[in-house]
């Protein structure tokens, strides 16, 4: 005998219709019970088909469903925008009709009204009601886990330090970028790749947004070639160029356009000059 489904608060499930009432449907919901599902989330359902819904709590811990996709579910970070700062924290846009109470008690710093955090969405135990938080060392693992030094990463820039910026990366675990290894500005919320520089005795990462392998290397060699050819054959950014420039055009560092440079230099494909760079006849 199979055991039943139970759905999962603060995930996508795909639950039964059981009903249709004046204003909408009722769900399946297993333990949860009956779950109302309004009409216009679901104008094309009919009785005993599946929908897939998200399911959240209200303030009274009661389990609603909504086809609304929210920015992140339990488990995951996001970088979500303050709405309004209240009695009993602040609540961010969430991407959904409900927004998402960030506690003070989960807060390490003031946070302001139209501000950007990154936080990690949480659901209480004891009463399944989701919340925010962005103390991310508290359910994240400030280690390398399987990762490797020079393997490549997605990061979430997530806080900035006095010595670098936090990241999060590949959702799971929290890493630093230091500020003296910086050579183009970060956001917060910004995601973006990255490398594992180092593992320090203590299990905590140095990041890396600089170092590039070869392929990535050989796209922005073709990048560069590309606005070259479509410019007439020279381009007003040299290897002595602004950070600020060189970010603003390639999105990239001005350690990774001169090596990119370098690349296309050795080919016989570029001359570098102090104010420009332009098409060799090869």
């Amino acid at each position: 005998m199979t055991s039943r489904f139970e759905p999962s608060i603060g995930q996508i499930n795909r639950l039964k219709i059981l009903e249709k009432v004046a204003d909408g449907f009722l769900l399946d919901g297993g333990k949860h019970g009956q779950l109302f599902l309004p009409s216009q989330q679901a104008v094309y359902s009919q009785v005993d088909e599946f929908v897939e819904v998200f399911l959240y709590t209200d303030a009274d811990a009661r389990v609603w469903a909504t086809t609304q996709t929210p920015k992140a579910l339990v488990g995951e970070c996001a970088a979500l925008k303050v709405k309004t700062v209240g009695k009993f924290g602040a609540f961010l846009d969430w991407g959904i009709e409900k927004d998402l109470l960030l506690p003070h008690s989960e807060q390490p710093a003031r946070i302001d009204v139209s501000d950007r955090v990154v936080v990690y969405v949480a659901e209480d135990n004891r009463n399944g009601r989701i919340y925010a938080s962005t103390r991310l060392h508290k359910y994240l693992e400030e280690s390398s886990g399987p990762y490797k030094t020079g393997e490549q990463v997605e990061l979430l820039i997530a806080a900035k330090t006095e010595i670098g910026f936090k990241a999060v990366i590949n959702g799971a675990y929290l890493g630093l970028v230091f500020h003296s290894d910086l050579s183009q500005p970060l956001r917060i919320g910004e995601r973006m790749k990255g490398w594992i520089k180092s593992v320090r005795d203590d299990g905590k990462v140095d990041l890396s947004i600089n170092t590039l392998d070869a392929a990535t290397r050989d796209e922005l060699e073709q990048k560069i070639l590309d606005v070259l050819a479509k410019s007439g054959g020279r381009l007003g950014l040299s290897d002595k160029s602004p950070p600020e420039d060189i970010f603003k055009k390639f999105r990239v560092s001005k350690k990774n356009y001169k090596r990119a440079l370098s690349g296309l230099y050795k080919a016989q494909l570029i001359q570098i000059h102090p104010e420009y760079v332009e098409l060799t006849d090869n």
